[in-house]
């Protein structure tokens, strides 16, 4: 079901494009060599939204790597008990694609002391599929599967019996 709702919106842009490619030397009134303005208009409009998303996911995976890893603290080698702690989630400016960034503290419930911290970052991807239904969440996160710091997360929080948000 899924893969008929993309063929149909991948149909429905080919006909967006084509249709508004139709209308540009109206629109401009061009007369003359009014095919490279459509061809240059096509070629932005059935690129424009896939380089969107490439751009951007690199941009996004560059961001992961860069500043998604986990910061732990010396004294989390004396932690028994530990709870994780975070703030709402903020947009990033200066990127292709909208991303958006939470910071998540993992605090000692003894001492008060945090022991460690990491970035998340989540986007719809780019821009276009981020409006449509057919856009994905993309995430990255040190306690996510896949992650590189996900076996660093996985001893911290066996090590500390963490806890999500709340005391024990």
């Amino acid at each position: 079901m899924i893969g008929l709702m993309f063929f149909a919106a991948i149909g429905l842009w080919l006909v967006v494009v084509y249709r508004i490619t139709l209308r540009i030397p109206k629109w401009f009134n061009l007369k003359k060599h009014a095919w490279v303005a459509q061809t240059l208009v096509a070629l932005l409009l059935l690129v424009g939204p896939l380089a969107d998303h490439l751009i951007g996911m690199r941009q996004f995976e560059k961001l992961c790597a860069e500043e998604g890893r986990l910061q732990i603290s010396p004294a989390a080698v004396n932690t028994k008990r530990a709870v994780t702690q975070s703030g709402d989630s903020e947009p990033l400016k200066s990127y292709a694609i909208p991303i958006s960034q939470l910071v998540v503290r993992i605090v000692d419930l003894d001492t008060g002391e945090q022991i460690a911290q990491f970035k998340s970052f989540s986007t719809p991807g780019g821009r276009l599929s981020g409006i449509s239904i057919l856009g994905n969440e993309y995430s990255c996160s040190a306690n996510r599967r896949g992650h590189l710091d996900q076996i660093a997360f996985g001893a911290l929080a066996a090590q500390t019996n963490l806890t999500y948000g709340r005391s024990q």
